[in-house]
């Protein structure tokens, strides 16, 4: 029987992970193990693992006594996990109920498949604000997939089901980049001679909140970690999608550090005319 691991990431979390833990502990298919991985937290997070893992079995808590960062703390935390199929979730968000089942039926039994869902949005408590549909990318060969990821400027895919053998022969997550770590790890998962499946469902609630990591960093320092993906990745990409290829998702990038300086001049602009 074909075994699967979630792995959670959680720093100072604690008021929505407990609706993460349980959307995976409730799913209609059953993970064989719930590693939760905790990365120093301060607020009672630790507690509530523990407490958690005494009444389910299938969580194993990963209690680390200093913070290393997401992207470190997720790859160790999958490195250990013990079966065929992984995925993960932030300790923040949480599955819809269907997630696990229709990936893994999407696979048809393959071990040499990607699974994945579409994404829900929500801001605050559970206020949805935008739907994303990636069902198309099921159909595209390597060099549209590719193309597709490069010019997303940070991939809306979340939380694949995956084979941990391919996640290791991607080279996993790599350890300090805390933003677009994710989207760094699909442009590698992309070239290999795998078919990417849809689940047909909407799989995963993002939960975008005021203290995440995508939020308190500036939308520059968000531009300037994406450029840093497609540069370690440009071998890759070139060989893939040629050099113009690219170069253009360069240019698409440069594009929004114009319209970033733009906003921030008509604000200024704003703000002075406010003091006259």
């Amino acid at each position: 029987m074909t075994t699967i691991s979630c792995i959670i990431v959680n720093y100072n979390k604690e008021k929505f992970l407990q609706k993460a833990i349980m959307s995976v502990v409730n799913q209609t298919m059953p993970v064989t193990e719930l590693i939760v991985a905790d990365d120093g937290s301060t607020d009672g997070s630790r507690e509530l693992i523990t407490s958690l893992a005494h009444e389910y079995s299938q969580i194993k808590p990963i209690l680390r006594e200093q913070n290393l960062g997401v992207a470190a703390n997720r790859d160790l935390a999958i490195r250990a996990a013990q079966s065929e199929l992984i995925t993960t979730l932030d300790g923040d968000d949480w599955y819809t109920p269907q997630k696990i089942e229709k990936e893994f039926l999407a696979l048809q039994g393959s071990m040499e498949t990607i699974a994945y869902s579409d994404v829900q949005l929500v801001r605050g408590e559970d206020e949805s604000i935008l739907y994303r549909d990636n069902s198309d990318l099921a159909n595209l060969d390597i060099k549209q997939r590719l193309r597709w990821l490069a010019n997303g400027s940070g991939s809306p895919l979340r939380d694949l089901l995956i084979p941990k053998e391919l996640y290791i022969k991607a080279g996993g997550m790599q350890h300090g980049r805390n933003l677009y770590e994710d989207w760094d790890l699909q442009i590698r998962l992309a070239v290999c001679p795998n078919q990417w499946k849809h689940s047909g469902i909407v799989g995963i609630n993002y939960r975008k909140t005021n203290s995440g990591l995508s939020t308190t960093s500036s939308r520059l320092r968000h531009i300037q970690a994406q450029y840093q993906v497609l540069m370690s990745n440009q071998e890759l990409l070139k060989e893939h999608i040629g050099e113009l290829g690219f170069w253009l998702a360069i240019v698409k990038l440069m594009l929004k550090v114009t319209r970033s300086a733009l906003g921030i001049r008509s604000q200024l602009k704003r703000l002075r005319l406010g003091y006259q």
